[in-house]
């Protein structure tokens, strides 16, 4: 039997590398294809949520033994736009519920309008329907995992 030494070893390497590489480009397309998937379902449905696709993290490739990871994360809120938001009621629990009015789109704070609401029950929802689920990230998976099967 024929042996060359460090062969094992060189080759052990060369796949890990090329593991990591294509994790690195698969971390992207998830955070691009996301992103995108985002941008898209703002675009759709009239949200000022770009936050939502400016805001997401990619970790380095790290490499441990014989594994290879990265992680992709994405901002806070995230989570009402990728599973939606059914119409529901907040009520006070004693006192009254207070929402601060801070910045108000232009021209829909009356002139002499308070800086804050009151109520004693507020139907969040009600007009707009909830928010849909945008399922940009669940999709975004969806496609990367077609891509790495081939």
């Amino acid at each position: 039997m024929t042996t060359i030494d460090g062969f094992e070893d060189a080759l052990r390497d060369d796949l890990m590398d090329q593991a990591e590489a294509e994790v690195a480009e698969r971390r992207d397309q998830l955070a691009q294809e996301s992103g995108d998937r985002f941008d898209a379902y703002a675009s759709r449905h009239g949200y000022d949520i770009g936050f939502l696709a400016d805001g997401i993290e990619t970790s380095s490739v790290e490499r441990r033994g014989n594994r290879v990871s990265a992680t992709v994360s994405w901002p806070g809120l995230t989570a009402l736009f990728e599973y939606g938001v059914d119409p529901f009621t907040l009520s006070a629990s004693g006192d009254q519920l207070a929402f601060l009015w801070q910045s108000p789109p232009e021209g829909t704070r009356p002139p002499g309008a308070p800086g804050f609401v009151v109520a004693d029950s507020v139907n969040w929802g009600s007009v707009t329907g909830g928010i849909p689920e945008a399922r940009a990230i669940r999709t975004a998976l969806q496609v990367v995992a077609q891509a790495m099967e081939g």
